[in-house]
């Protein structure tokens, strides 16, 4: 069987259908317990999502210092996440409504849609890391992460200019792929072994974020696919710095994780530089990248890198991306 004929249809939903079902989802409540206290016996995300899997040094780890690593790498993963539904996606969003030509009313009503909920989003983590930790997070939703104030500034007036900078839609349906994929990972692990909390906001947001990821692929059409050849070719080039500096290497955060690991575990100080150096080279790691981005991992964004040429570049950034020419996906 050929690699194209394995891979699965897929299909963009029209923005209408979105749109009409909009009203269903504003009917379901979510209610988490955010009460009872946290299991710390458990695991809070996947071990496979996690950077440090993938370095020879994690199996010189205990089993507490591995899921003590696993926790702190999730609390990063909720702060992260929080940071993109709240400084990135909003700011964009924002701008769509100021743009011309004036969007769609079914796209005006998914937008809309979309930032309600990604505000939702933003508190379930939240909570989840002050019930998780509430010293740590006693005076900041930021304990772990920290962006330098000249990249949030950056990022703010590129998002401003969706027009100019459309790779900021590439970037948000990469990161919303992989945020599918790390609900997918969790909710497939054995139920006794992963907080409940955790299990519970995990499912929740895989059915949202499937929705999300298809607004970003009607935003591509919309502020990508119909721009110039040169524009395209730009903003290529730009989203493979991104993933290649920021989304796909551990960075300072994971590096932050491992010295507040060791600062719990002071018995891994002599291994202190040894993990560093190999957390640092699990980049390069087929197995780390596979997890990252892959045709399984981000099936639409690798789909869309094979409609544009320009695209193809990326096989150059992820070692597991090779353009099909040729293969076509309803809505591609």
């Amino acid at each position: 069987m050929a690699l194209a004929d394995a891979q699965p249809t897929i299909r963009r939903r029209p923005l209408e259908r979105l749109a009409r079902r909009l009203h269903q989802y504003d009917e379901v409540k979510h209610a988490f317990d955010f009460a009872t206290p946290i299991d710390r016996s458990r695991w809070y995300v996947c071990p496979t999502l996690t950077p440090l899997y993938y370095a020879p040094v994690y199996a010189e780890l205990t089993k507490l210092q591995q899921r003590r690593y696993n926790q702190l790498t999730a609390l990063c993963f909720s702060e992260l996440i929080a940071f993109f539904e709240t400084t990135f996606i909003p700011s964009v969003l924002a701008a769509l409504a100021a743009s011309r030509p004036a969007a769609s009313d079914d796209l005006v009503q998914c937008l809309q849609h979309f930032v309600m909920e990604e505000q939702e989003h933003t508190r379930w983590w939240r909570q989840l890391n002050r019930l998780s930790e509430p010293d740590l997070y006693a005076k900041s939703e930021n304990a772990i992460v920290r962006l330098p104030a000249f990249g949030q500034l950056l990022l703010r007036q590129m998002t401003k200019r969706p027009n100019w900078f459309s790779f900021v839609f590439w970037v948000m349906l990469a990161l919303e792929e992989r945020s599918l994929e790390i609900s997918r990972r969790c909710i497939q692990l054995p139920t006794e072994e992963i907080e409940p909390r955790y299990l519970a906001i995990y499912r929740t947001h895989l059915s949202d974020e499937v929705r999300h990821v298809q607004i970003d692929w009607h935003l591509i059409e919309r502020y990508y696919a119909a721009r110039s050849a040169t524009m395209r070719e730009f903003n290529a080039r730009l989203f493979r710095q991104a993933i290649r500096s920021f989304f796909l290497p551990p960075t300072r955060s994971a590096v932050c994780v491992i010295e507040h690991l060791i600062n719990e575990c002071p018995e891994l100080k002599p291994l202190s530089n040894k993990i560093k150096q190999q957390l640092g080279e699990v980049s390069t790691d087929s197995g780390y990248q596979q997890m990252m981005y892959s045709r399984e991992s981000t099936p639409i964004t690798f789909a869309l890198f094979d409609r544009f040429p320009e695209m193809h570049q990326m096989r150059y950034v992820l070692q597991s991306y090779q353009p099909q020419v040729g293969v076509q996906h309803d809505g591609c």
